[in-house]
């Protein structure tokens, strides 16, 4: 397992060199989350390389993904940088990409009764914005999770609450503060306990991952701007 205790808080800075080959040719992968080696809850960044094929499988408890940079695609078409797609439960499909491609994605995630099918495409995003000097993207929410990415055009602070149901973002354009604890970096091949963590500067760059756990106040500065892939509820609530 890999960060699979969702009551302890992480923040992740991005570190080029922790790519790890998968087993498909020119795909690799950059876990954040894992429950078993091949199977179960997953977060992760993947990356393909150009002409990269990742044979058909299913997503048992269903798949989403954001597209980060270049075109992936499946047999049901292509999806540029800046898409978002959920597949549900019993959901497969095999993927591609032809000129190269990044993707954040999030296996075996999706409450049982969560079958609705999503693809937003960047033409399609319906931007709302709000009087806390940052623009927010809703995506999805089912059963008081939600999904959504936040602009900070001129920067600014994080909405700042107690996220009874937890809290996770991951760094899309710019950075941002995390003044609420300083950062840990757990090193992607050794399974997550407090020893094996190490300090690190409180500054998350583009593709830096953080999770709070559930009961959380985090206090976050952000950069002027920075889109932030935000989710919140979906960690198990407090009792």
């Amino acid at each position: 397992m890999l960060n699979m205790n969702f009551l302890e808080s992480l923040s992740l800075p991005y570190h080029a060199d922790h790519w790890q080959p998968s087993p498909a040719n020119g795909v690799w992968r950059y876990p954040l989350e894992r429950e078993q080696a091949e199977s179960g809850h997953v977060t992760s960044l993947v990356r393909f390389e150009p002409g990269a094929r990742f044979p058909e499988h299913l997503h048992p408890m269903g798949e989403e993904f954001w597209v980060l940079e270049g075109v992936f695609s499946d047999e049901n078409g292509d999806y540029p940088a800046g898409t978002y797609a959920r597949h549900p439960p019993g959901s497969r499909h095999g993927s591609f990409t032809e000129h190269g491609c990044t993707i954040f994605v999030k296996l075996n995630q999706f409450a049982i009764d969560d079958n609705q099918w999503v693809t937003v495409l960047p033409e399609q995003q319906l931007w709302i914005s709000g009087s806390a000097g940052y623009r927010r993207l809703p995506l999805h929410h089912h059963n008081g999770v939600h999904t959504s990415v936040l602009h900070f055009p001129d920067g600014g602070t994080f909405p700042a609450c107690c996220y009874k149901g937890g809290l996770e973002l991951l760094v899309l354009t710019g950075s941002l503060t995390n003044t609420t604890l300083a950062a840990r970096d757990t090193e992607f091949a050794i399974e997550t306990s407090p020893e094996n963590s190490t300090e690190k500067n409180d500054t998350f760059d583009r593709l830096s991952w953080l999770r709070f756990a559930p009961g959380s106040q985090p206090h976050l500065q952000v950069a002027a701007d920075t889109q932030l892939w935000v989710r919140t509820g979906h960690l198990s609530p407090l009792s």
